[in-house]
């Protein structure tokens, strides 16, 4: 039972070698004893022998399990990872199709910053920065899937089932945008021009589960919405907006809480797609309001429309 634990090699190593433990100590014991003592002295020899075997066993299974807490605990929240390793039943690694919601986020200006900051500075700001916007994703339920040079690829209901994810997707990304502002205004990061944060979101369904080889295995989610996430990220350049959050993302969130950005033709797709960015904390009420109202008549009446949004 001990061996069973174990992968497959470390456990039939284990159990012969407790067998042949077993087989040998009785076979020295037999020659070596005699009468009512030599039975007692092989229970003794099998007992020690079992006891060393489930103390390695036991730190064979220890130690493995700190190595996935530490891989899991890089891309999730830690409540997240006891919640998995108490019941790994949770988690397929292996590859399901299940709905995610994607967020994509890049720094504007990056390249153009690499050719003139002293390599050292910029590592630096890009540790700080990636240790903030990982830690909002974290704690708005999100996963992190990987981190490719300045930019931060994250997941939203996965591994794990995580409600209203979309809604969650936004509010992180509103957080994220928020602390990049803020943290890109700090004197030492402002002093080598670091740029905004531009954020894509989107949901849909998607391959999610390890991909790679098996000295590299990556947790990570492929499917049409989070190929979209990154081209939204790329549209915010055109847009002038920091968040661009597709149809389907933005027609499972709190309606009020957005405003259309119109529609866009990414690559990859025909057809003109509708996409929306949150409303901003510093938009007045009114222009909210006026925006809402002049969307209810649009196509009823565009003149009355039109009229909506005379704020004069």
């Amino acid at each position: 039972m001990a061996g069973a634990a174990l992968a497959r090699r470390a456990g039939a190593l284990l159990t012969a070698g407790v067998l042949l433990v077993r087989r040998v100590g009785g076979l020295v014991v037999s020659l070596l004893t005699a009468g009512p003592v030599a039975p007692l002295v092989s229970l003794i020899i099998e007992t020690a022998a079992f006891v060393v075997a489930t103390l390695i066993s036991f730190s064979a299974t220890g130690h493995r399990e700190a190595l996935v807490r530490s891989r899991l605990e890089q891309h999730l929240a830690p409540a997240v990872v006891r919640r998995i390793l108490a019941r790994p039943g949770l988690v397929k690694l292996s590859g399901e199709r299940r709905e995610v919601t994607a967020l994509f986020t890049d720094v504007e200006g990056f390249t153009a910053m690499t050719h003139h900051v002293d390599p050292a500075i910029l590592v630096n700001a890009l540790d700080n920065y990636f240790e903030g916007m990982a830690t909002i994703i974290i704690t708005h339920g999100g996963m992190i899937d990987k981190i490719v040079g300045d930019a931060v690829h994250a997941l939203f209901n996965a591994p794990n089932d995580l409600k209203d994810h979309p809604q969650k997707a936004v509010e992180c990304a509103i957080a994220l945008c928020s602390w990049s502002e803020a943290f890109r205004h700090r004197p030492e990061v402002a002093m080598i021009g670091f740029g905004r944060t531009r954020i894509g979101i989107e949901t849909g369904p998607a391959i999610v589960g390890d991909v790679g080889i098996r000295a590299k295995l990556d947790y990570t989610a492929h499917g049409d919405a989070v190929n979209l996430a990154a081209r939204l990220e790329a549209a915010n350049k055109k847009l002038g907006s920091s968040i661009c959050i597709g149809p389907v993302a933005a027609s499972r969130c709190d309606q009020s809480l957005l405003r259309p950005l119109g529609k866009i033709i990414v690559r990859g797709r025909d057809d003109a797609i509708a996409v929306f960015e949150p409303w901003s904390s510093n938009m007045p009420t009114s222009w909210q309001h006026s925006e809402r109202a002049a969307r209810h008549l649009l196509d009823e009446d565009p003149i009355g429309a039109a009229a909506c949004l005379d704020l004069r």
